[in-house]
């Protein structure tokens, strides 16, 4: 599929995730003629669309767990509902799941890894131990993701700011752009960090965020 769509995935109009495509342009007329162009590509090379499956000339579509309109991005609410009625983890296994869901939505969460990092320790080669750290961890991503602000969809023209930090186990940042005067944050990006890098002075740390 991106083979089939690569030139206009490179115009910056389309994006294909294994078989689900999203089109989005500024206009509705441009929209028309992107949409043609995807279904006589598709046409061309006999792949077929279930018309129940498709969308068209949408403000807002849910895509890949997040709702998606023309300046913003957040949770899919019933995915958020999900974590809000997540069970305490009782094994390593329940516990990988609950990370694995709440990663993937790590881009919606400030200071992730350092929030994360009693979880995932618990996740390694020692024994299962559910801790008042790992229940306050526990507690606070639940919270943070059924509170987590929006996202805004960045532009080309309005300027951008990133604001980073560090602790003694983790990176993060905060990439923000400013729009109708207002900083809307874009993403926040987190890192845990390696043993080696534990070691370096804050302020090398700062650096490595």
């Amino acid at each position: 599929m991106d083979r089939l769509l690569r030139d206009l995935i490179n115009e910056g109009s389309v994006i294909v995730y294994l078989d689900d495509i999203m089109i989005f342009t500024d206009s509705l007329e441009e929209h028309r003629k992107i949409v043609s162009k995807v279904l006589q590509i598709l046409a061309d090379n006999q792949l077929y669309l279930k018309p129940e499956k498709c969308e068209f000339e949408k403000k807002e579509v849910e895509y890949l767990g997040m709702i998606i309109s023309h300046d913003m991005i957040r949770m899919d609410p019933l995915k958020v509902q999900a974590v809000a009625e997540w069970p305490i983890p009782r094994t390593k296994k329940e516990l990988q799941s609950f990370l694995g869901f709440s990663n993937f939505y790590r881009r919606f969460i400030r200071d992730y890894g350092k929030i994360a990092k009693p979880l995932t320790i618990l996740t390694g080669k020692v024994d299962w131990e559910w801790a008042e750290d790992q229940q306050r961890a526990f507690d606070v991503l639940k919270k943070t993701i059924t509170t987590s602000p929006t996202l805004a969809i960045p532009n080309d023209e309005d300027p951008f700011k990133v604001e980073c930090d560090a602790s003694n186990y983790a990176t993060g940042a905060v990439l923000s752009q400013q729009q109708e005067g207002k900083w809307r944050p874009v993403a926040f990006l987190s890192k845990s960090m390696n043993p080696a890098e534990r070691n370096y002075a804050i302020w090398d740390k700062e650096m490595l965020a």
